[in-house]
């Protein structure tokens, strides 16, 4: 498992520098206008960011199909469920790099008075349930019916994320952050307990799935 997931790091290193390079800009984009009447522009980068940095892991299996790796892997004393953990492991570090650093970014932004801590907090929960909802429906689909597919469901998501969202917009009031009869506080960690389980059930999902594919 260490040694997928060190291969994997490299990989991620060597074929997806741009994602890195994105996301520096986006950062910086995001402290420039964060708070401004552009901020509607920071809001786009800091949720392209994570979704594109979402996308690392499914992005492995691309690549492994592409040179397939993925059926020479099969040769190593590593098992499937080795295989899958290490993109699962990718996954969840670039999105916590991206987490992290959009959480550091809001929060200097709104002690200097540049964005209100509700909406700053909003921003975060936001990134957090895209950054781990979308791959935990793809990826279970990359490994069960090949990377194609997969990234048509993480298209798919995605787009129902989006006017899920605008729909939870409409409702929320962001003078709290808060649901009509739901406290901000409940709000967050309700979602943030269902994507996580979403998260890990598709985990336990995608192995299944693999264990049983036929290469």
């Amino acid at each position: 498992m260490k040694a997928l997931l060190l291969a994997d790091l490299y990989q991620t290193w060597i074929n997806c520098k741009f994602y890195l390079l994105f996301v520096a800009v986006a950062a910086v984009i995001t402290v420039a206008t964060g708070g401004s009447e552009e901020g509607n522009m920071s809001s786009f980068m800091s949720v392209y960011s994570m979704v594109m940095c979402s996308m690392m892991g499914m992005s492995l299996v691309q690549l492994d199909e592409a040179s397939h790796w993925n059926i020479y892997a099969q040769a190593l004393p590593a098992t499937r469920r080795d295989q899958v953990s290490s993109k699962y492991a990718i996954t969840l570090i670039c999105f916590g790099v991206v987490l992290v650093l959009f959480a550091v970014i809001f929060v200097i932004l709104a002690l200097l008075g540049r964005m209100p801590w509700v909406m700053a907090g909003a921003q975060l929960a936001i990134l957090a349930v895209l950054g781990l909802l979308a791959p935990a429906f793809s990826m279970p689909a990359m490994f069960r019916w090949g990377s194609n597919k997969g990234r048509v469901i993480f298209l798919a998501v995605i787009v129902a994320a989006g006017f899920g969202a605008g729909a939870l917009f409409s409702t929320v009031s962001f003078d709290s952050f808060s649901l009509p009869h739901i406290p901000g506080p409940v709000l967050i960690a309700l979602l943030a307990l269902i994507t996580v389980a979403l998260f890990v059930g598709s985990w336990f999902l995608a192995v299944r799935w693999y264990e049983k594919r036929e290469l």
